[in-house]
């Protein structure tokens, strides 16, 4: 039977070398496929360290990417060949190497985070970190938002500064953009035509939110059960806080919603990823999904199921009592009756005797 040696990387091109080490796995995949039986019964795992190197790779200096393929390389050819045969014909690989590699050609001087506290840090040649104001920071965020999109003066003014008159919000408009360009050295919000501004394309800046947001994308992609959960570890460690906490502006409001609720549900996604193999584990998770939203229904049920499976009939029972309570108090109700079902059920033949009325 093959095995899965692969072609070393050159180390003389990056991208290359990424294409190389791709061919390599749809080669392996190609040469072994007939002598490989079914996979059903194979564990849905991939190499945890792989999945950590794709992870550390991308948004890594250039200057490392080479470094980072030849230890990717390494790990590719101790997998078991049938683990690549289960991975949705490599499917996992192939995207996992792919994200790391979206890595833009300039490392960012500039790093804009919006999830919790808002700041601004600009790495120079001393290496020492910087920040700015946050009415600099909210412009640049609206702007990073919609990175491509050119925006008019009229819906910037209205947007950030819709509480004062054309002149004024003109000022602060011109003001903070002024005061980006002098922090970071560039002009960071240029003037495409009269009237109309959109982001700088040759400077490169990260940013946490679309970096979160990407994360939980590609985590959807993945057949890996191993890979989902390393990359959406990785996004919910990016969510400090809740967008621009303290920021009230009617263009915030809607993006914040719409962020939280994406963080809940990598939440909850990570406690049923983990409930079989480590309960331990998903019992924080889904007790974290209760520190954000204390309404949550899933996460109380999760956590009764889970501590009644684990006999702790007494963590059960607080959990649903607090469930009961925190209802009561917020919305003048109890959860639903498909809730009661469930727990009604979960209960099963145990001797807990919740006042499920």
């Amino acid at each position: 039977m093959p095995s899965n040696r692969f072609d070393p990387v050159s180390t003389q091109n990056i991208e290359q070398d990424a294409n190389n080490l791709l061919a390599n796995i749809e080669n392996a995949l190609t040469a072994v496929a007939p002598f490989v039986a079914s996979s059903k019964n194979i564990s849905d795992t991939i190499s945890d360290e792989f999945v950590r190197l794709c992870l550390r790779l991308r948004g890594a200096p250039r200057s490392d990417l080479h470094i980072a393929l030849e230890q990717m390389h390494t790990v590719l050819e101790t997998l078991p060949i049938p683990i690549l045969i289960q991975s949705s014909n490599c499917l996992t690989l192939r995207t996992l190497l792919q994200f790391a590699l979206e890595t833009q050609q300039e490392t960012p001087r500039l790093r804009c985070n919006a999830l919790g506290f808002l700041y601004l840090e600009l790495q120079g040649e001393n290496k020492i970190e910087q920040r700015t104001s946050e009415v600099q920071g909210e412009l640049l965020t609206y702007f990073l938002m919609q990175p491509r999109r050119p925006w008019s003066d009229e819906q910037i003014f209205e947007a950030l500064w819709g509480e004062k008159d054309f002149q004024r919000a003109q000022w602060s408009f011109h003001t903070a953009r002024k005061r980006l360009h002098e922090f970071a050295g560039v002009e960071i919000i240029i003037k495409l035509k009269r009237g109309q501004y959109g982001l700088n394309p040759d400077f490169a800046i990260y940013f946490d939110v679309a970096e979160f947001e990407n994360l939980i994308t590609r985590a959807q992609t993945l057949p890996s059960a191993t890979a989902r959960v390393r990359f959406l570890e990785n996004a919910v460690e990016l969510y400090r806080g809740d967008f621009l906490e303290k920021n009230y502006n009617d263009w915030v409001v809607p993006v914040r919603s719409r962020l939280r609720e994406k963080y809940i549900a990598a939440l909850l996604q990570l406690g049923e990823l983990t409930q079989v193999e480590t309960p331990e584990q998903a019992i924080r998770w889904f007790e974290k999904v209760l520190q954000n939203d204390d309404l949550n229904e899933d996460a109380y049920l999760r956590l009764i199921q889970l501590y009644v499976q684990a006999n702790n009939f007494i963590s059960a029972q607080r959990i649903f009592v607090l469930c009961m309570d925190t209802f009561q108090r917020e919305m003048g109700t109890t959860p639903s009756v498909a809730f009661m079902e469930s727990v009604r059920l979960s209960l099963g033949n145990t001797n807990l005797k919740f006042d499920l009325r």
